[in-house]
């Protein structure tokens, strides 16, 4: 949000304030300066007035302009200008940047210009340095002041202003408005707000009930205040066109103008429907508060709908509308002006369940807390609409039922402990009522009753009172004092996860692995390109942050390709990553996963390794094993378009699946331009199923261990896996550990392999002999000759 001290001004006295107060007190208080700077039109522009305009004897485009630039009517000094702008015409002040001046962009100098002598210059805002109004020169009005011809410009508060942007947490809806901020400055500064002036109904106007009828169909969460008004179009005044400037909400059509500046000053959600576009019954207007068919509670007139409350203001065609209100600009016109606050957390509950499109900037009021001071708000923008002819209707006409703020319960004595330093019962009282809390004090003089102001969405608890104490007394004024401190036992099942997937890491890293860090959002087209599982429809992004970022990940795999793709584009030919990260399945429910990728060589080139060390996926596996401890392997069909179909297995200890390994796909790689790396590996787990456990104390065996390895001729169809189940479930005691040696075929063997298999033999009673080798064997050979055929080689 940016305001400036002149605007600021209107409704706090800032006689006694500098800049540098207001700055550092803003940040003090929470309301945080992004930017300031001060704003000063240049020396040598005056206010002026145009005498006389009329068209430039050799150029259509011009006007030859006789300006009052000093002196009083009937004896004014003048100047003869020539200006091209669209909106000048006699009778108007203007900004004049007289001979010698020096703006921004151009020193004014005396010229002629198609044969016509210009002695200085009528300037647009932009000229000046400050934000663009229109698309021609600026209108003075008194809004800046007394105007008094042949004042410098820059002795007009307006035109010489400080500029603050200040960032606005999203608890504090109630300081998106000038009113909010203000507020808290007149606590910090212990200054009294100054009254508005509000524009009342003349005694003989008429009733707003001869022409405005407002039904409610049944129960509502809204509450509205209606107002209705005939008045003529008009301009804003300069300091409200300003204001709406800076902000970068000004759009140039007078009744939206006055509807966003009654909005940005009060805090409260307003709206206007003028006949025009409506095409309401001249006689009486009939408005029906009802829900859409989304459930939106929504004004109708008969069966056209007008807005949705909290989400859409009136729709109406500004350009349209700026066409027909400068034809018809002496005409009056009946509008209906309407003030509506819901509960933030209602609409946007609301909006969440339906993914309805809404207006931006209005849900972010609306969602965070707008003001529920209605009347405030509709007097701001019937005082900006009515004019000097303009007919106020007397009374309104009201749909209100705003629940009332819970009490709170306010121990002096507590929150003298969690502030840090003692606080009088009066100071206490006395901020919470500057800040609009209903307080009651008790005869206990520890206990104090508060009840938040409606517009404080954010305070419903103790903790949140004292952050309002504690803004206003000053964090700075707590004295420092030692913390007594007793560290308990704080481990926990996220703190036992965290060290866990530290451990992880850190056995990662020990291998060659480097670890990366990515979003938990990816591109759902390519998710389900590759054949990932993706989002269900009522679950997606509302607002994603990117095209390429718009839904949850259910992988970890395609973030480290981009980074492989990415480091070998680098220059890089060595490429080991992983990450420990959340990932999501079709229902948003969140699992914790490990991925591993290795790419290219397992070293780069270093002697003695002149060409590197060549990596495959053996040593992949092992480098993997390193980290997690042992598994096993068994051949996997997925459907996932990365895996190369043949060489993707499941990787599984004690029977349960831990996640998969594979080599990446040939189409895949190049489609990453990873085709001239090498073999590229991937591997992804499931935390969950990786938890550590305790390790078992087993019998440790005084006799010698004895190797012994028995080779094999098997049909090349029957996978290792299914062998090393077979040998598993004999449970022969002496057989300690097995393992698959070597695999050889040649054409002798046709459709036939060799396999050795490495047995280590040993007893926890005695030293084998070689007939206790020899029948182990031989449990061994029988068994997978009558199960998978198999040949002695």
């Amino acid at each position: 949000m940016i305001f400036t001290t002149s605007i600021l001004s209107q409704i706090l006295p800032l006689e006694q304030i500098t800049s540098a107060m207001l700055y550092s007190t803003l940040n003090k208080i929470g309301l945080e300066v992004e930017s300031f700077c001060v704003k000063v039109a240049p020396n040598g522009v005056v206010v002026g007035k145009i005498l006389e305009c009329k068209k430039h004897p050799d150029a259509t485009k011009l006007n030859v302009c006789q300006v009052a630039i000093g002196g009083v009517e009937g004896a004014y000094e003048t100047r003869q200008i020539v200006c091209g702008a669209p909106n000048a015409r006699e009778g108007i002040y203007v900004a004049v940047a007289l001979e010698g001046a020096q703006l921004p962009e151009i020193a004014i100098k005396k010229a002629v210009l198609r044969g016509v002598e210009s002695c200085g210059m009528l300037c647009s805002t932009t000229e000046l340095g400050f934000p663009k109004l229109n698309d021609g020169i600026v209108e003075l009005d008194s809004s800046m002041g007394e105007l008094i011809i042949g004042k410098e410009l820059c002795a007009y508060p307006i035109f010489n202003d400080a500029v603050y942007e200040i960032s606005i947490t999203p608890n504090r809806g109630d300081c998106m408005s000038l009113m909010g901020v203000a507020r808290d400055l007149s606590v910090a500064f212990d200054l009294e707000l100054k009254p508005l002036n509000v524009s009342k109904a003349c005694d003989n106007a008429p009733g707003i009930g001869r022409v405005l009828q407002i039904v409610a169909n049944s129960k509502h969460d809204a509450s509205l205040l209606f107002q209705a008004l005939e008045t003529t179009p008009s301009t804003m005044p300069l300091n409200v066109n300003m204001l709406l400037a800076y902000n970068e909400i000004l759009e140039g059509y007078w009744l939206k103008d006055a509807i966003n500046f009654s909005t940005l000053f009060s805090g409260v959600i307003v709206n206007a429907y003028p006949q025009s576009f409506c095409q309401l019954d001249s006689q009486k207007a009939v408005l029906t508060l009802k829900k859409d068919e989304k459930g939106f509670e929504s004004i109708y007139c008969g069966e056209k709908k007008l807005s949705s409350i909290g989400i859409n203001l009136c729709a109406y065609d500004t350009q349209k509308q700026c066409v027909s209100t400068q034809c018809g600009k002496d005409t009056k016109e009946f509008i209906i002006l309407e003030a509506s606050y819901i509960a933030p957390e209602i609409i946007a509950q609301k909006v969440l369940e339906t993914k309805e499109k809404v207006d931006t900037k209005l849900f972010q009021r609306t969602s965070r807390g707008s003001s529920p001071d209605l009347k405030t708000g509709l007097s701001l923008l019937s005082g900006l609409l009515l004019g000097e002819n303009g007919v106020l209707y007397a009374d309104a006409q009201e749909l209100i039922d705003i629940p009332a703020k819970d009490s709170i319960s306010l121990d002096i004595a507590l929150m003298a402990r969690v502030i840090g330093v003692h606080l009088e019962k009066v100071k206490v009282v006395t901020i919470l009522k500057a800040l609009g809390f209903e307080v009651e004090t008790l005869s206990d003089n520890n206990l104090i009753i508060a009840k938040p102001p409606l517009f404080r969405h954010d305070i419903v608890r103790f903790q949140d009172i004292v952050e309002e104490i504690i803004r206003f007394y000053g964090i700075d004024s707590v004295p420092s004092t030692p913390l007594p401190f007793v560290q308990n036992n704080q481990a926990n099942d996220a703190s036992k996860e965290y060290y866990f997937k530290r451990n992880l890491a850190q056995k990662a890293v020990g291998v060659g692995f480097n670890e990366t860090v990515h979003f938990v959002f990816d591109d759902k087209e390519k998710l389900q390109n590759y054949g990932f599982e993706v989002l269900c429809e009522d679950l997606e992004l509302l607002n994603p942050i990117t095209e390429d970022l718009n839904t949850l990940r259910s992988t970890l795999l395609l973030g480290l390709l981009r980074a492989v793709s990415r480091n070998f584009n680098n220059g890089f030919n060595a490429i080991s990553l992983f990450e420990i990260g959340a990932v999501y399945d079709r229902m948003r429910i969140q699992k914790s996963k490990i991925a591993f990728i290795q790419s290219g060589l397992l070293a780069e080139e270093q002697y003695p390794n002149a060409k590197g060390i060549q990596g495959n996926f053996f040593s992949f596996c092992d480098r993997i094993a390193r980290v997690i401890g042992g598994f096993s392997l068994e051949p996997l069909e997925s459907s996932v378009k990365l895996f190369h179909s043949g060489q993707c297995a499941k990787v599984l200890r004690n029977g349960k699946t831990l996640g998969m390994i594979a080599t990446l796909h040939p189409k895949v790689a190049k489609e990453f331009g990873l085709s001239e790396v090498g073999e590229t590996y991937l591997c992804e787990l499931d935390l969950k199923l990786l938890t550590e456990s305790l390790p078992k104390v087993k019998m440790y065996s005084k006799f010698q261990k004895t190797q012994r390895d028995l080779s094999i001729v098997v049909d090349k169809a029957i996978p290792y896996f299914k062998i090393r189940e077979c040998i598993a479930n004999l449970q022969v005691p002496s057989i300690v550990s097995f393992y698959p040696l070597d695999v050889y075929s040649d054409s002798t063997l046709q459709d036939k392999i060799s396999l050795t298999i490495r047995f280590g033999l040993q007893s926890d009673s005695k030293t084998l002999e070689e007939k206790d080798i020899s029948e182990a064997m031989e449990i061994v050979l029988n068994a997978l000759k009558t199960k998978f055929a198999v040949e002695l080689r």
